[in-house]
């Protein structure tokens, strides 16, 4: 690690390429103390404009801001540097941001560079009348993984490939090197401490479990009741608490709407506004041309895999967050439109994980903690991907583990698949 303790972030690879976003504003989403404000200041002192980071919590850039709508404008005019980047954290929670922030882009759009840091109502005004439209661009901040924890290296990732012979050629190269050092220990330590900067980085089991359970009350006690009229928190707590050993199956809200006492419809509400706030994210089934496929249900994980039982469904959860997030990743760096399903029929054959590009599945992933043995269902998918080519991984947690099977079928160890995603 480095002596500050600052860990580079991979949307910086991405987020900053003018290539990509030409010179909107960019938006950076992401769960509560993923590490925004963090980057935001590294971003701006890197490029010399370390004295442009402005605070909306704060009440002497809220008073500099009635005293002066274009307070910003002298400091950044000062440093006498082409393009100067200007960050706004937290402004979302201000009265009329975006008109404020419109304002701000329609007068120095052409000289300055704007950095929106935020959480949940950043990513969610999208879903109303947006008076912001073509001037911004939305990234999304994910907690740490392997690569950022051991600062590699990364080329592009293999599933941005639009040829299915060059992906399956891509993985089959990189997934075949000896893995970098420091790769295992990273997996143990994020696997013991969760994926946020602040428990993974101090290592300590108790200041880990105190950081966890005050960060659900936190979220749910203030955040939830900033962006919703949720008045029943404490269910909503019990929610979260019952949720943990249902991840692994499709999640049935009419029993857990019987154990909380609420309806069928509140639950999904709940469970809607839990994913805004980064808590959770939901998984469809994939049903496109599948026969007697399971069409309704969706499975429920937890965005720090921490709070899912140790074992097969800790397993299970670290995967589904680092595809989910690979998802996004893609989508955002404009590879196409990825999406994260599983596959289950009504007589229960199933496949836990089907990354889905542009409405056609090109990998599909399965989850053992411990067997070897290939799973028939992954074995056999081209029964339900008729005329689609799929990469077929089954992870494992035995480390060091790497075997190849026909039709790009490969068995290996969790970490070494993990290693590869953004």
């Amino acid at each position: 690690m480095k002596s500050n303790n600052y860990i580079p972030r991979i949307v910086e690879n991405y987020a900053f390429d003018e290539a990509l976003t030409g010179r909107h504003m960019v938006f950076l989403a992401g769960p509560r103390q993923v590490g925004k404000t963090m980057l935001a200041r590294h971003w701006l002192k890197k490029t010399g404009c370390a004295s442009l980071y402005f605070n909306w919590d704060d009440i002497y850039t809220r008073q500099a801001y009635l005293a002066d709508s274009r307070f910003f404008e002298s400091p950044a005019r000062s440093l006498s540097i082409k393009n100067p980047w200007i960050a706004f954290d937290e402004i979302h929670k201000r009265n009329r941001w975006r008109d404020i922030l419109k304002g701000a882009y329609d007068l120095f759009g052409d000289e300055f560079r704007f950095l929106i840091t935020g959480s949940a109502r950043l990513d969610l005004f999208r879903h109303s009348g947006d008076s912001l439209v073509g001037r911004y661009n939305l990234f999304h901040m994910m907690p740490l993984n392997i690569g950022e924890v051991t600062h590699m290296v990364r080329k592009a990732c293999f599933l941005k490939e639009r040829d299915f012979d060059r992906l399956a050629d891509i993985f089959k190269e990189r997934i075949s090197r000896l893995p970098p050092p420091g790769i295992t220990e990273a997996y143990t330590g994020l696997w013991r401490y969760g994926p946020f900067p602040e428990p993974f980085l101090r290592q300590n089991d108790r200041f880990c479990r105190k950081w966890h359970q005050d960060y659900l009350s936190l979220v749910v006690r203030q955040d939830l009741r900033d962006i919703s009229r949720v008045v029943e928190l404490d269910k909503v707590e019990n929610l979260l608490f019952l949720l943990s050993p249902r991840i692994m199956a499709p999640l049935s809200m009419a029993n857990l709407a019987r154990e909380l006492e609420v309806a069928h419809t509140t639950v999904k509400s709940w469970l809607e506004q839990l994913k805004r706030l980064y808590l959770v994210f939901p998984i469809a089934p994939w049903t496109r041309k599948i026969p007697r496929g399971l069409k309704k249900e969706k499975k429920w994980y937890f965005l720090d895999w921490y709070y899912a039982p140790e074992g097969p469904a800790r397993l299970e959860n670290m995967t589904a967050t680092y595809l989910y997030r690979a998802c996004l990743a893609m989508s955002d760096m404009g590879y196409g439109n990825y999406s994260l399903h599983y596959l289950r029929t009504l007589d229960k054959k199933e496949i836990d994980f089907v990354i889905v590009r542009d409405n056609r599945p090109i990998l599909a992933v399965e989850v053992k903690s411990d067997d070897s043995t290939l799973s028939r269902t992954l074995k056999a998918r081209r029964r339900w991907f008729l005329n689609t080519p799929t990469l077929g991984v089954q992870v494992v947690d035995r480390r060091g583990f790497l075997q190849k099977y026909p039709d790009n079928t490969w068995i290996m160890s969790v970490e070494r698949l993990l290693s590869l995603l953004p």
